[in-house]
């Protein structure tokens, strides 16, 4: 887990200078070491956080093959072991340790086509010094970043896109579009990103360029998605899903340093504690970690942790939040998210990361994924019981009424919270005028409209997962601390890929496959869970907490004309009407949250505040 940075000039010329900058702004990203190197054209540069092969061995940016290929790269290849052991076969030889080494081998040996062999997160440009060109690729599912910039003469890349400000490679502007896309879905997609310019190189994506040779994208990892009739039975669908979340927690406790996991108490990450707990022998000394809210007991979810640490016999770290805190890391939030792409989630998820980082452990298991592999979100199930109510027989009817009933009462918060946050009237028609009116279309049409629970979870895992996992690599970095993902190994996420989807539904019973693949490993009271909120953050209080209030009054009244918070015009200028804004002491907790990071990236955008390291001062920074 670590931070790169990139640039090729097509007329030859090479800017440390532009690289160290990069490295500077995302410091955070690699504490253990800082690297540059640079050939006529090319320049890369990294910032190490170090979990394998610890010594200078295994630093970067790394040559192989006598300097032939140059690699920077964020992440980890979890299947290295094997890899190395079938390289060695065919012939390569190693110094180090590392799994960095072991990627750039399997570069040298296969070409593109490595990508096929690698089971890992992972985020790279390398650059081969005979035939002069650059390779960049990103991991399947999007678990490790990568941005870009590209002119036609000058390429950049890096893990943030505050790098690319730093290096110049960015300006100050506003793509509109993506914010409009954001306020409509609370996520963007296409590879958008909120800065004008600047592009999102998309999950399972691959870009090469050279000298003689416009840069190419293409999409390396397509999966078959047709279901598999063929295994039969649930039981044995559970069995194979077992079998491989076992495994992939196996492997990606792999590491020369302590590997610790969050713990929420639901499914997904009490699953793979538990897991990691028989992998670590029942050794007390593994240590999990929780937050909880003190402001809201709805929102405090530690019985059920504790009880799946105490049933795996692990150790627990435990970290208590207030609401009011928000406004003493707010600033933090926006410099490190680097647009404002996340609900307000980011905030609890990144005070449990700091509570990592001060215990010592440096790489945690995290239970991201579970609800997009296994239609664990309530558009999937409320999809799948309205089809039930127009097929099937009277009694498949009937029970589909009363499964979506069921849903309606015991979920409406969850529906209120993830609808849609801003509406067009209450946006600026400057602003609208920028946006692109095809993506404005599409997006009001929204998701749920989709009638294919296969297609619904096909485009939350290509669309809406990204926007997730931004923010569990934002949030880890900026406690300098790595997340693995294990229900994201993609093994597992093909697999669930051909599972019929009548066997991912049941009444009163999400994700039921998954349940019953990891029942045994759980106290009975988890497995038997049917109530998990996610990780909700009270926004609701915000009236009741001083330093709280003052924010938010600050951030979205000075959002009106001529305030603090607007761009100039040709940078986008005002998002929301003034009249919307004057409403603030009215807004719900999802649009509260929306105007107040909205109107604060912009005001760090306006600042410069991307292209030098973060101002802990709120204030300051205005």
């Amino acid at each position: 887990m670590c931070g790169i940075a990139g640039i090729y000039d097509r007329d030859g010329s090479s800017d440390p200078a532009a690289i160290s900058r990069m490295l500077d702004v995302q410091a955070h990203r690699g504490p253990d070491g800082s690297g540059t190197w640079a050939d006529p054209g090319i320049t890369l540069g990294h910032r190490r956080l170090a979990f394998l092969d610890l010594s200078p061995e295994g630093a970067q940016p790394m040559a192989y093959a006598e300097g032939r290929y140059v690699i920077t790269y964020n992440g980890e290849v979890y299947n290295f072991v094997e890899l190395r052991a079938e390289l060695e076969r065919a012939g390569h030889t190693f110094r180090s340790t590392s799994d960095t080494e072991v990627l750039l081998a399997a570069y040298a040996e296969w070409g593109v086509q490595c990508l096929d062999r690698l089971n890992g997160m992972f985020a790279f440009g390398i650059w081969d010094r005979r035939e002069r060109t650059l390779f960049v690729a990103r991991d399947r599912i999007g678990v490790k970043p990568l941005v870009y910039t590209w002119d036609g003469s000058r390429f950049g890349f890096a893990s943030e896109a505050k790098a690319l400000h730093a290096a110049g490679l960015a300006g100050g502007g506003v793509d509109a579009t993506a914010v409009y896309e954001y306020l409509a879905r609370g996520y963007t997609s296409a590879g958008r990103s909120f800065h004008e310019g600047v592009q999102v190189l998309e999950p399972g994506h691959a870009l090469l360029m050279s000298d003689d040779m416009p840069l190419r994208t293409w999409s390396w990892w397509n999966p078959a998605r047709e279901e598999d009739a063929a295994v039969g039975s649930a039981a044995e669908w559970a069995d194979q899903i077992a079998e491989l979340l076992d495994d992939a927690v196996r492997i990606r406790l792999r590491a020369d340093v302590p590997v610790g996991a969050h713990l929420s108490g639901g499914l997904d990450s009490s699953a793979i504690v538990a897991a990691a707990a028989r992998h670590h022998g029942g050794d007390a000394d593994f240590q999990t970690f929780t937050g909880a809210f003190t402001d809201d007991a709805a929102s405090d979810e530690r019985q059920w942790s504790r009880a799946v640490a105490s049933y795996a016999g692990v150790a627990t770290n435990e970290v208590e939040i207030g609401v009011d805190q928000l406004a003493e890391h707010f600033n933090r939030i926006l410099w490190h998210m680097d647009e404002p792409i996340a609900g307000p989630g980011v905030f609890p998820q990144m005070m449990v990361c700091d509570l990592v980082a001060q215990r010592g452990i440096k790489a945690v298991l995290g239970g991201q994924g579970g609800d997009e592999l296994f239609a664990g979100y309530l558009r999937h199930r409320a999809l799948h019981w309205k089809q039930g109510m127009q097929s099937g027989s009277a009694l498949g009817r009937a029970n589909a009424a009363l499964e979506l009933a069921s849903l309606a009462r015991g979920e409406w918060r969850r529906v209120r919270r993830t609808s849609t946050r801003v509406t067009d009237a209450q946006l600026s028609p400057d602003f609208l005028d920028r946006v692109d009116p095809m993506v404005r279309e599409e997006v009001r049409r929204g998701s749920l409209q989709s009638t294919n629970v296969r297609e619904l979870m096909w485009h939350d895992l290509k669309a809406y997962l990204p926007a997730l996992l931004h923010v569990e690599d934002r949030t880890s970095m900026a406690a300098s601390i790595e997340s693995r993902t294990p229900l994201l190994d993609y093994r597992l996420v093909e697999l669930s890929l051909r599972i019929p989807s009548e066997l991912l539904f049941e009444r009163g019973a999400p994700k039921p496959l998954l349940r019953r693949a990891v029942s045994d490993w759980l106290p009975s009271e988890v497995a038997n869970r049917r109530d998990k909120k996610g990780f909700p953050t009270p926004l609701h209080w915000w009236e009741d907490r001083p330093a709280l209030r003052d924010l938010v009054l600050d951030l979205t009244t000075r959002g009106r004309s001529g305030g603090a918070w607007n761009l100039p015009s040709e940078s986008g200028g005002a998002v929301f009407r003034d009249s919307y804004l004057a409403e603030a002491t009215g807004f719900q907790a999802s649009e509260l949250w929306t105007v107040l990071t909205v109107n604060g990236w912009l005001s760090k955008l306006d600042h410069g505040a991307y292209a030098k390291p973060l101002d802990t001062s709120f204030r300051a920074a205005a």
